[in-house]
């Protein structure tokens, strides 16, 4: 009988911890990512042509992290949230006029229905509200980004730099992953990028000799 009561009150105990985990995984969260366009196009495609990488998506993180500044990207990165999101971008294009010697910034915010981050970047078949009724697919930040921009900004502009942020509010795919990403936040903390590189190392040399 006692025995049945201590089993009791360890279930009851992990049913409140599992409970507490659940909750603080769930959130929600706001993450977000402040970043410079042209540095991230500048590294990542140096890093490609370094390590002859034909997919952009297989960056290793603490090349990624060294471009893109906050949480997000870490949630990105490994996939420890959900991809489906309502996405928030903000873009300010700085841009000058050698001849007049005046300069200017377009700012472009775009809100997003829930899609999925490719989608978000690429193009979707979702269709977005442009106002007055009117509804069109998304065809994916670049297109979206440069038809506003070669509308807005007057001939004789040369584009400076772009800024970014990009944001969602969101909870973690389970306590799991909440765990690791306070993980990977300690190493930067404390080791900084280094410190990623060198843990990411050791996880491809233990995956390549679990697979030999």
């Amino acid at each position: 009988m006692k025995m049945k009561k201590i089993a009791a009150l360890r279930a009851k105990r992990e049913a409140e911890l599992k409970a507490k985990q659940a909750l603080a995984a769930a959130g929600p969260y706001e993450l977000s990512m402040t970043f410079l366009v042209d540095e991230v196009n500048d590294v990542v495609e140096q890093y490609r042509e370094e390590h002859n990488l034909e997919n952009a998506e297989a960056t290793p993180e603490h090349v990624a992290y060294s471009v893109y500044h906050g949480d997000l990207i870490i949630c990105l990165k490994n996939i420890l949230i959900p991809l489906d999101q309502e996405w928030l971008l903000g873009i300010d294009s700085h841009y000058y006029n050698a001849e007049t010697d005046e300069v200017m910034t377009v700012p472009v915010q775009f809100q997003m229905p829930k899609m999925p981050f490719n989608e978000f970047k690429f193009g979707s078949k979702l269709a977005v509200d442009r106002g007055h009724g009117l509804k069109t697919r998304w065809r994916g930040i670049n297109e979206e980004l440069n038809e506003i921009l070669l509308t807005d900004v007057p001939v004789g502009f040369t584009r400076v730099r772009s800024d970014a942020k990009l944001s969602c509010f969101t909870g973690f795919t389970d306590y799991s992953c909440l765990k690791e990403f306070n993980f990977i936040k300690k190493i930067i903390r404390e080791q900084g990028l280094e410190g990623i590189e060198k843990l990411n190392q050791v996880i491809a040399k233990y995956n390549t000799e679990q697979v030999a």
